[in-house]
């Protein structure tokens, strides 16, 4: 007997537009609808919602819809009140200060990594920006050190490195910060491999661990 397929309530769907908008930042009703896998009718329902509530806004020259500063606000609140995020980021800054790279703050949502919070490099080359993406945490370092500090009984600082395996021409190094013996986030380094690879990245590995065992003495 075959079970029948769980239908998503109204705030799903509202939650999955949403998230939709976060990825692709400007889209049309005929892309929404054939991402979220809803007929036009329902997406033009769930817009007109999230419009009249101030989370999403129309663009008046293409029609086509981005998050509204509603949503801004929202992430705001949210981000103010993690009170590691605010006690981590004097340190995120004096790492990025002494190594001038990126350097990014993530947490664990179920099965996924979210990057909250960068402190951003000076330097004219560039990756793109991982603020708000998620992606599976076993397909990166910040996700995967999170996991293996979560399956120990001790605190412990594990690190992961990946050359290429998440973006083509990308590095990551990641570790995690400790609040009260639970690994709370992973603090990590993005960096094109030109200047993060095999070669240095042992230097740049040294610098991470001891800013995250700052943080996690500072958060103690």
């Amino acid at each position: 007997m075959e079970k029948k397929t769980k239908r998503k309530s109204s705030i799903e769907k509202a939650l999955d537009l949403i998230e939709a908008l976060k990825e692709k930042e400007d889209l049309g009703v005929t892309e929404l609808s054939n991402i979220l896998g809803l007929n036009k009718n329902n997406v033009f329902r769930l817009l007109a919602t999230l419009e009249v509530k101030g989370i999403i806004e129309q663009e008046e020259e293409t029609g086509h819809y981005k998050l509204g500063t509603k949503a801004l606000f929202l992430e705001y609140a949210y981000l103010k009140g993690l009170t590691f995020l605010q006690k981590a980021k004097p340190f995120m800054k004096a790492l990025r200060n002494r190594i001038n790279e990126t350097v990014y703050l993530s947490i664990l949502s179920k099965d996924n990594i979210i990057y909250l919070h960068a402190e951003e490099s000076n330097r004219s080359v560039l990756v793109h920006s991982r603020i708000a993406k998620r992606f599976p945490a076993e397909k990166t370092t910040s996700g995967r050190v999170l996991l293996k500090a979560k399956a120990s009984k001790d605190i412990v600082f594990p690190v992961e490195v990946d050359f290429e395996g998440l973006e083509p021409e990308v590095s990551e190094i990641s570790t995690v910060i400790w609040e009260d013996k639970n690994p709370i986030a992973s603090i990590s380094i993005v960096a094109p491999i030109s200047r993060l690879n095999q070669i240095n990245y042992k230097d740049i590995e040294f610098e991470l661990l001891n800013c995250a065992k700052e943080i996690t003495k500072n958060l103690s």
